[in-house]
């Protein structure tokens, strides 16, 4: 079966990727091949027609294209020089390097990058991945193209060659589904991400891994049903829905070891495998917290909607809480939280991983504790839930300023921008109530490097506009209103649950009686100037001054010196905590000031 995609005129099927994700009016240049738009940034215009090759469907379910199972010198398609295989080589080391391991864990590496060398890699793969990794790339053919618009032709390509594949479901298909899935999820697109999740879901449902004996083909499928596992569960929060109860029947726990799964050939890989004994089963302990993370969300909703009393909140979140702490408890002593272990961790290249799955049960923390902010809990006995809020709020900060400053560490994947807006949310409660001032200046300090770190992403992913639009929604409340903005309303309730939903002003009843306590504006405070040193964890200083000689350093002291900018505010006695917020806020929602700093390769 062939199909020719020939046409003469570009058909008007609505605005291309770029003008969307810019929402500026698509309009198409004389000749119909690009809009206008496209054509002035030297971009890939994803509504272009130009011939296709012809797909065929072999009988294993996998299409198989003129040249689509091989790498070629050159592609004969829109993407042009864009998908040479220089730089198509480039952007999968890329992807492996920033995008995997970190949102999900669906691939072989050294299985991938073999076949990649071959020729043989599918170019499904290829596209998604290339789609993912190319905002990350300093390769002068990009010059001219911001970040967060360089994978919309690829990604395109990519859509493009599943259709052939949407109703043969294959372990291939299942990943490709999911690459798909987390690229619209950058770009704010909550239906295509659901959707598409959804379709791994689907696939993934049909196959059957004792099929194929392969011990790479077996591990992979486990650690894709973990990964369609994460992502149903955001997708789900995210869509105001409850997450959907996954088969039974996949064991979706990884069986290989992380480390030995990342570095071990194929021909020597296999279940039982002598293992380091070092044990870094991560992706396994992470599975774990899932259960936890969904009745978070879920008590959450409960009491926002007056479903259940506060006193029961209290009662259901010790439970929750125990049971984060029993996590913690039974991770190897190796992958516990502290210092000593990341660098171990970092100098084996698997620093990302330890930091993705400790940043995650901050963040679980963080948002459990987040109903003890509001100022009626200070009546309350669990009232020191609230410093643990702030505790795994400071802890979420330290954790995203040691991966822009630790070699092989970084986690530049945009929900921990989410992440990192939670975290800033619980540091403004510290500006507005405190009156401590070692604690006004150690806050002050990381709510400037969560900025630093939300405007270097903001650079490479679309949605995080949106989280800054969402932050500074909630930081007008605080100022405006008269009743308590910590109160886990509704609105708050979806701010800190469904990350990329859009929402309304936050409306807050200010006719309500005033708790005590309670803020009629943000408080104007002098922070001490002092230099504060993260709880329990060392500073960026103590990482740049004294480590450099011992490890790699992801940002020379240049380059720290040059995000200075926004910094030397905390120096600044006549600064109020009001101002730094709103300067702070302004900056990162301020285009002219976009840090468009690809990351070193």
């Amino acid at each position: 079966m062939s199909t020719n995609y020939l046409s003469s005129r570009r058909a008007r099927a609505g605005a291309c990727a770029t003008c969307r994700s810019r929402k500026r009016r698509c309009i198409p240049t004389s000749k119909g091949q690009a809009c206008q738009l496209c054509l002035s940034l030297s971009a890939p215009c994803s509504l272009s027609l130009v011939p296709r090759p012809d797909t065929t469907i072999d009988r294993g379910g996998s299409s198989q294209t003129g040249r689509s199972r091989e790498l070629p010198p050159a592609l004969d398609n829109h993407l042009g020089a864009l998908a040479s295989r220089e730089v198509c080589v480039e952007l999968v080391n890329l992807y492996f390097r920033f995008i995997h391991d970190i949102p999900h864990t669906i691939f072989h590496q050294p299985s991938f990058l073999h076949r990649l060398n071959e020729g043989t890699a599918p170019m499904i793969h290829v596209y998604a991945m290339c789609a993912l990794a190319a905002r990350f790339s300093n390769n002068p053919i990009f010059d001219g193209i911001p970040p967060c618009d360089r994978g919309n032709g690829f990604v395109t390509e990519a859509v493009r060659l599943f259709q052939p594949e949407i109703i043969s479901p294959s372990l291939e298909t299942v990943q490709g589904f999911l690459l798909v899935g987390y690229y619209y999820s950058g770009e704010g697109n909550v239906d295509g991400k659901h959707i598409y999740v959804g379709l791994a879901r689907l696939h993934a449902e049909r196959l059957t891994p004792s099929n194929n004996p392969s011990a790479v083909h077996q591990e992979e499928f486990r650690r894709s049903w973990l990964s369609i596992h994460v992502a149903s569960h955001w997708s789900a929060w995210d869509m105001a829905m409850e997450p959907m109860r996954l088969p039974d029947a996949p064991d979706f726990l990884p069986k290989i070891d992380d480390g030995t799964f990342r570095t071990t050939s194929a021909e020597l890989l296999n279940v039982a495998h002598v293992q380091d004994s070092f044990r870094c089963d991560m992706w396994a302990q992470m599975a774990r917290t899932l259960g936890i993370f969904a009745k978070i969300n879920t008590l959450m909703r409960h009491l926002s909607r007056d479903m259940i009393s506060f006193d029961d909140y209290c009662a259901q979140a010790a439970e929750l809480e125990a049971s984060l702490d029993r996590w913690t408890e039974n991770l190897p002593p190796r992958l516990t939280w502290n210092f000593d272990n990341l660098m171990l961790l970092a100098g084996k290249q698997l620093g990302q991983i330890y930091l993705a799955m400790h940043i995650g049960c901050f963040h679980f923390r963080q948002m459990l504790f987040f109903p003890f902010l509001r100022a009626q809990a200070a009546r309350n006995p669990g009232y020191d839930r609230a410093a643990k809020c702030k505790d795994s709020a400071a802890v979420v900060s330290s954790i995203l300023q040691y991966s822009k400053n630790i070699k092989q560490c970084e986690l530049d994947y945009f929900i921990y921008g989410h992440i990192g807006v939670v975290s800033s949310c619980v540091h403004l409660h510290t500006l507005l109530f405190s009156d401590d001032y070692r604690e006004l200046s150690m806050t002050r300090q990381r709510l400037v490097s969560n900025f630093q770190y939300l405007m270097t992403l903001k650079s490479w992913w679309p949605i995080v506009d949106h989280y800054a639009t969402h932050l500074r929604a909630f930081q007008n409340s605080c100022r405006d209103s008269m009743s308590d903005p910590f109160v886990l309303d509704n609105w708050m309730a979806r701010f800190l649950t469904e990350h990329s939903s859009h929402l309304s002003e936050r409306q807050l009843d200010c006719a309500q009686s005033v708790e005590p306590g309670a803020p009629m504006a943000l408080v104007n405070r002098k922070a001490n100037s002092s230099n504060a040193t993260p709880a329990r964890l060392p500073s960026i200083e103590f990482l740049t001054n004294s480590l450099s000689d011992s490890y790699e350093l992801n940002s020379t002291r240049e380059e720290l010196a040059q995000w200075d900018d926004l910094s030397r505010l905390l120096h600044d006695e006549e600064v109020t905590g009001e101002a730094l917020v709103n300067s702070a806020l302004s900056w990162l929602l301020d285009d002219r000031y976009e840090a468009n700093q690809p990351a070193d390769t």
